[in-house]
């Protein structure tokens, strides 16, 4: 037996993923504040996520998976939970493209890649993970398999992984009409999750691709400078190296700040941490890893909050992150780094 939140699960030899808890610890806040739509728990596996949300959040919740033991297993789960509710044993792809579903959580094994369009026809609000970091951040050839999307690896790779998931999300919502809104993306240990709300509008779907793009990429000197699309960027940096151009990318906003404020007046503990984080980071997709930058300069590296202060005090815009306790966000140029980590 395992208990986990207000829940209690058997797994009967079913996949349940134990580090996963602290990822479902933050979904149950962020669900307790949407709206009070059906999810659609696309991959219950024991149907854990989905029973905490109608137990922690007030959700209804419709649980499948594509395994007839795992099925079992859920409507096992609910009934040693006193509740009750629909199960399919669907392949989720189908059943997302046969029943209408305003919320809709995806959480595959691997790359949600292939789920997403099936996901944007009906939904209104997305949930997603994926666990296939290499292919999002830094391995080009199963990014352009599965995201159609060129990656490096840059000196803060995981900034790059979220925004090419949301970029993915972003270009595939645009042929249903659909813009997206994040509400929260975080990345942690092994996965990348986000939540994102859908519109449906033909000029505001257009208009998102102005936030759509590419960070090119400067991999001696770590410079990074923005390129909508449609801009043609340099072809060398000012130290004389090939820029790598990656993406398309996300280039707006990874959450929603009045949302999130909502969700922290509940958190608490390790959870409440990382959201105050996020909220306190910059919406730059110019990140940069300063410990990295300073080897290079062959300078100590001085505390990341200290070196966030020095920029702001010079005007820039700054901040850490929650992925990584030595990069910061900024708009300031490379140059300007270099000179106050040399000052």
């Amino acid at each position: 037996m395992i208990v986990e939140g207000k829940a209690k699960i058997s797994t009967d030899g079913i996949f349940y993923n134990p580090r996963m808890k602290f990822c479902r610890d933050l979904d149950m806040l962020i669900y307790s504040e949407l709206e009070k739509n059906t999810v659609l728990d696309a991959f219950s596996a024991t149907g854990i996520r989905g029973i905490r949300a109608m137990l922690e959040a007030g959700r209804e919740v419709v649980f499948n998976d594509a395994n007839p033991k795992a099925v079992e297993v859920i409507k096992k789960n609910l009934q040693l939970n006193g509740l009750s509710a629909e199960v399919h044993c669907r392949e989720a792809t189908l059943l997302m493209r046969e029943i209408p579903f305003r919320h809709i959580d995806i959480d595959p094994f691997g790359s949600p890649a292939n789920y997403i369009e099936s996901a944007c026809i009906s939904a209104e609000f997305l949930s997603v993970t994926a666990t296939d970091l290499e292919a999002l951040c830094c391995k080009n050839s199963a990014s352009m398999r599965k995201y159609s999307a060129v990656v490096f690896k840059t000196d803060t790779p995981h900034e790059v992984g979220l925004r090419v998931l949301l970029g993915y999300i972003a270009r595939i919502s645009a042929r249903f009409e659909k813009k997206i809104e994040p509400v929260i993306a975080w990345t942690k240990e092994h996965y990348y999750r986000v939540h994102l709300r859908m519109k449906r509008s033909t000029s505001q779907s257009l208009k998102m691709f102005e936030k759509l793009g590419f960070l090119v990429y400067c991999p001696k000197c770590f410079r990074k400078e923005v390129v909508k699309l449609g801009e043609i960027p340099e072809r060398k940096c000012r130290c004389g190296t090939d820029y790598l151009a990656l993406g398309p990318l996300w280039l707006g906003e990874l959450k929603d700040e009045v949302f999130l404020e909502k969700v922290i007046s509940k958190a608490e503990g390790e959870q409440k941490k990382i959201l105050i984080k996020i909220l306190k980071e910059i919406d730059s997709p110019t990140s940069y890893n300063i410990q990295k930058i300073c080897s290079r300069l062959g300078r100590s590296a001085p505390p990341t909050k200290d070196f966030v202060e020095k920029l702001e005090s010079q005007g820039f815009k700054a901040s850490t992150t929650h992925y990584c306790g030595y990069c910061i966000k900024t708009d300031a140029k490379i140059e300007v780094i270099e000179k106050l980590l040399k000052a």
